[in-house]
C-alpha cells in the first residue's frame, strides 16, 4: 500500500537507453557523401552498419545487448561482436555502458545462456559513462583511462558515443602512448554518423504490369530492405517464348540525409525516401535503371518500370487492413 519512491535520475535514465539502444545502424549517407565531397582519402569513413539487439544473457545482468559491427576494407568485410551491459551510476544520474568483446569470431544466440563475462574480454577503463542532455545521451571514456596493447604499441582511447532517437554517433581512435600521435581513425578526427533505419518488407515483379492486364509474371517476394542502403539482388527466370531473358536485378533502399546543398539561390534540398532499381549485366558492370522518392518518413514507396516492378512497406501486406 506504500506510495511510490523517487528513483535517481540514472535509473530513469537507464531505462530510457534500454528502449533507445536496440536498433539497425549504418552509416551509408556519410560513406556516399563523404566519396561526392571528394574528401582526401584518409578523411573517408567506411561504410559501418551496426546491429544492437537485447537479449537474454543472465550472467551479464537485465540490460544486456548484442552489438554486432560490420565494417567495409578494401580487404573486405570485418564483422565483429561484443556483449553490451547498461547500468545506472556510478554518479547519480550516470548511466554505464560496458563493452564485453569476442576478439576472434561472432557470438552466436544460442551460446548466450551460458556465456560469462570471464569468456569475452573487458578492458578496465574502457567502460562509457553516459549523461542526458537535450536531445541525446552522451558517454565519454574517462581520460586516458582506457589502456591496452594494439598491434605492438602501447595505445589508450579517450572515445565518446552519443545516442538519440535517430542517430547513433561513434568515436573511435587510438593514440600511442609514447607520443598521443592518433593512429587510427578519419585524419579530421570526425566520428562515424550511423543513422536508425527502419525495416520495409518487399516484394517485386517481372515483368511490372499494370492497369489490370492479364499478363503472367514472377513474384519475388517476403523480402526485406532497412532504409539506410540496404540492397536485395533476385534473378529472374528466362522465358523465350514471351521474349524475356534471365536478368539479375537489384532493389536499394534508403532515406536520403543531405550533407550538401544542391539547390541555387541556398535552397535546401529536401531528404528522400529513394527506391531503386539496378541491374548487373553481363560484363560485370551493375546498370542503375531509375529511382522513385518520396517523403523520408513515408511508410510505402514503390516503382513500376513495366518490364519490373518493386514496392516496399513498414507494414507486411498480410498484415495491411482494408480502408473505407
Amino acid at each position: 500500500m506504500a506510495q511510490g519512491q523517487d528513483s535517481t535520475a540514472g535509473e530513469r535514465n537507464l531505462r530510457i537507453m534500454a528502449e533507445l539502444l536496440p536498433g539497425i545502424y549504418d552509416n551509408a549517407n556519410q560513406a556516399y557523401f563523404d566519396g561526392r565531397r571528394k574528401l582526401p582519402a584518409e578523411d573517408r569513413h567506411a561504410r559501418m552498419s551496426t546491429t544492437i539487439t537485447r537479449v537474454e544473457a543472465p550472467a551479464f545482468g537485465p540490460y544486456a545487448f548484442l552489438w554486432v559491427n560490420r565494417t567495409d576494407t578494401p580487404q573486405g568485410s570485418v564483422t565483429s561482436s561484443r556483449i553490451a551491459t547498461l547500468a545506472a551510476g556510478p554518479g547519480s544520474d550516470e548511466v554505464t555502458l560496458r563493452h564485453y568483446l569476442r576478439m576472434s569470431g561472432e557470438i552466436r544466440p544460442d551460446e548466450l545462456a551460458a556465456l560469462k563475462p570471464g569468456d569475452l574480454r573487458r578492458t578496465e577503463g574502457c567502460d562509457y559513462h553516459f549523461e542526458r542532455r537535450a536531445d541525446h545521451f552522451r558517454g565519454l571514456q574517462r581520460p586516458k583511462a582506457c589502456r591496452f596493447d594494439w598491434e605492438g604499441q602501447a595505445v589508450y582511447t579517450d572515445n565518446e558515443i552519443s545516442l538519440s532517437r535517430d542517430d547513433l554517433f561513434i568515436h573511435d581512435h587510438k593514440y600511442r602512448m609514447s607520443d598521443g600521435k592518433r593512429i587510427t581513425g578519419v585524419a579530421s578526427g570526425d566520428p562515424y554518423w550511423l543513422e536508425r533505419a527502419r525495416i520495409f518488407h518487399c516484394y517485386a515483379d517481372v515483368p511490372g504490369v499494370g492497369g489490370g492486364i492479364d499478363v503472367p509474371f514472377e513474384r519475388f517476394d517476403r523480402f526485406t530492405l532497412h532504409d539506410k542502403g540496404a540492397v536485395h539482388w533476385f534473378r529472374s527466370t528466362a522465358h523465350p517464348e514471351r521474349g524475356l531473358e534471365s536478368r539479375e536485378i537489384g532493389l536499394m533502399l534508403r532515406a536520403v540525409t543531405w550533407h550538401v546543398l544542391n539547390e541555387s539561390n541556398d535552397n535546401f534540398n529536401r531528404d528522400s525516401l529513394v527506391l531503386s532499381v539496378m541491374e548487373k549485366l553481363t560484363d560485370g558492370s551493375v546498370k542503375e535503371h531509375g529511382y522513385a522518392f518520396t517523403d523520408p518518413k513515408a511508410d510505402r514507396i514503390a516503382i513500376n518500370l513495366k518490364w519490373m516492378l518493386g514496392n516496399c512497406a513498414l507494414t507486411p501486406r498480410d498484415q495491411a487492413r482494408p480502408e473505407m
